[in-house]
């Protein structure tokens, strides 16, 4: 089955289509290291320059997040779940949506022994694209733990494009706050503005 692929990249915004074999996306980038794609399109996240390929790979260590598309897997292998909103820096990329963890679980004291590639639902990610800022709602979006330079329990009122006080910036493993429902409608929003960025990653 081929589906369109959005990851997000420490330097570049990657559309394209991916070849998908495993029941679900999230399953898939868990198992490949390497991400096969056709019909490519790269946007520099710095001057917004496009360029294209009719094919494109990319180890998935450089991936700071994907957006998911295509089949959600087999309904009679889910387990139920309680969410915890998560706030995150990846790369250049401020990331909040819900992780799901079993109930009573403590998800930010296991957040780091999940598989690498984790999926968040409800997910807003905020990021600068030649000097504009882009703010997308997407229904799930998956991201790459390894990456993050920090990640804490969200607080109600967070949002992706607010300031982040210095103190933050570290790990914080605690209590997550109550589970606020964000507007995902796969509607990109832009803003002009330029919010602090996050470390770059290559």
């Amino acid at each position: 089955m081929f589906i369109h692929f959005t990851g997000f990249a420490g330097d570049c915004l990657i559309n394209g289509t991916l070849d998908l074999r495993a029941p679900r996306l999230t399953d898939q980038l868990n198992a490949d290291r390497l991400v096969h794609l056709v019909d490519v399109e790269l946007e520099d996240l710095d001057n917004a320059r496009r360029i294209t390929s009719p094919d494109f790979t990319i180890d998935r260590s450089q991936l700071c997040a994907v957006r998911v598309t295509g089949p959600r897997g087999s309904r009679a292998l889910r387990i139920a779940t309680a969410p915890h909103r998560l706030r995150a820096q990846i790369g250049p990329y401020t990331i909040l949506g819900r992780l799901h963890e079993p109930v009573g679980i403590d998800p930010l004291a296991t957040f780091e022994e999940r598989d690498l590639m984790v999926p968040l639902t409800d997910a807003t990610i905020a990021f600068m694209v030649g000097g504009v800022l882009d703010v997308r709602d997407w229904s799930t979006l998956v991201i790459n733990r390894e990456l993050a330079s920090w990640y804490r329990a969200a607080e109600g009122d967070d949002e992706p494009i607010a300031a982040v006080p210095s103190e933050a910036l570290a790990p914080v493993v605690g209590p997550s706050s109550k589970v606020l429902t964000l507007q995902a409608g796969d509607r990109p929003r832009r803003h002009t503005g330029t919010p602090s960025r996050g470390p770059k990653s290559r």
